[in-house]
């Protein structure tokens, strides 16, 4: 009588690997010794249906795989979630893959912290008939089973495995904010892709919301990611530059939320005052600290954002496109809703010079009904704009 075929048993590592790190690969490492895998299969997932940020394109985070991972004996990279180019969701994963690989078992490795949110799944019950679901531990995550889910798990084909092992404290989260501070990488991601990740405008720009989210309230945050989509599309519009307008746009408020005390200490104590008004009005301050925060915390030195962020609440007279954009599209973001801002939408896309002024305007009447201060900086820079306009038409 024959004995029965052992099935292979295969690791499916899956994630946005957005960069893949070394805590990808000792988690790889330490399952494949652990379980005693055949074989560990990384899956990068094309449209993650969990996360509320947009990962690099998938082609890059394939390509950093493979830099990394090389010919590794029992290693393949599968780009399996890009056939069906929809959300990525795992339980459709497995599926295929039984019918590829009908002689394998499969064991689908994560963190502790996926367990956590198990339950939020797409059909992440019928997951449990289709593979060992390997829970790996964490730092600062208990690893221990829920009870809804450990009942389940018993239920199942497969179920639950809960693995300790040696894991690094590192994530992707982690790493993308690193590169964004301009910090070093080299003991958090392999040397072959630091070039490339440290040059990802994608990772940048994730590195700077996951900043920003720890900084701002979600409604100044989503504001601000609203100014950032907007700039760019005014950059687009008038043939500026859409990378700086972005990045102006996404961090121009990175000091909204200091406490007024603070903004006036900061101002003291490094001139960062243009008039009298700033220490009567001192919100107005965010813009000016921002920029010098910005620069202090080594996030951002480039001089032309920095000037488009100091300059964002007031205006300023000597003003380029870039620090215009941003200073009109914090006023006509999609988030905004006050009587007119349809017509000032339309008015700039027209004419981007005129949008300014007509946002300048807004607010002085704004501050005239309300018996506000009106800084000198927005009268100056009306009326430069103003000038520049009966100039070029003159000629």
């Amino acid at each position: 009588m024959s004995s029965q075929k052992r099935l292979k048993k295969i690791g499916l590592f899956g994630g946005t690997f957005d960069p893949v790190h070394f805590g990808h690969l000792r988690m790889a490492e330490e399952c494949r010794a652990k379980l005693e895998l055949d074989e560990i299969w990384f899956i990068p997932a094309y449209r993650p249906p969990h996360k509320d940020w947009t990962p690099s394109p998938f082609e890059k985070r394939c390509q950093w795989l493979k830099q990394v991972l090389g010919d590794t004996p029992g290693c393949r990279i599968l780009d399996i979630e890009k056939e069906r180019d929809e959300k990525s969701y795992t339980y459709h994963t497995l599926l295929e893959l039984h019918k590829r690989e009908p002689g394998c078992e499969f064991y689908f490795l994560t963190g502790a912290d996926s367990l956590e949110k198990l339950h939020t799944w797409y059909r992440w019950e019928d997951i449990l008939d289709l593979c060992y679901f390997v829970s790996t531990s964490r730092p600062g995550y208990t690893g221990e089973l829920p009870e809804q889910l450990r009942i389940e798990s018993e239920k199942r084909k497969y179920g639950i495995i809960c693995l300790p092992i040696d894991a690094l404290d590192i994530s992707s989260t982690g790493v993308r904010e690193q590169v964004a501070l301009c910090k070093d990488v080299k003991h958090l991601i392999p040397a072959e892709i630091i070039d490339e990740v440290n040059s990802s405008m994608e990772v940048k720009v994730e590195g700077y919301k996951a900043i920003l989210k720890k900084r701002l309230s979600v409604k100044r945050y989503t504001h601000s990611v609203g100014v950032a989509n907007t700039a760019a599309k005014l950059a687009g519009m008038f043939n500026g530059d859409i990378e700086r307008a972005y990045l102006a746009g996404l961090l121009h408020d990175y000091a909204r939320e200091v406490p007024n005390a603070e903004l006036l200490e900061l101002t003291m104590a490094h001139n960062l005052s243009s008039d009298a008004v700033d220490l009567l009005q001192p919100s107005l301050l965010h813009g000016p600290v921002g920029a010098w925060m910005l620069k202090e915390h080594g996030i951002m030195d480039d001089e032309a954002i920095l000037d488009a962020i100091r300059w964002h609440t007031t205006g300023h007279p000597d003003m380029n496109q870039l620090a215009k954009i941003v200073y009109i599209a914090d006023y006509i973001e999609p988030n905004r809703d006050f009587p007119g801002v349809e017509l000032l939408r339309q008015l700039t896309y027209r004419d981007l010079d005129l949008g300014v002024v007509a946002g300048i305007e807004h607010t002085l009447s704004f501050l005239i009904q309300k018996d506000g201060y009106i800084h000198p900086l927005s009268i100056a820079t009306r009326n430069r704009l103003l000038e520049e306009r009966r100039d070029k038409n003159r000629n």
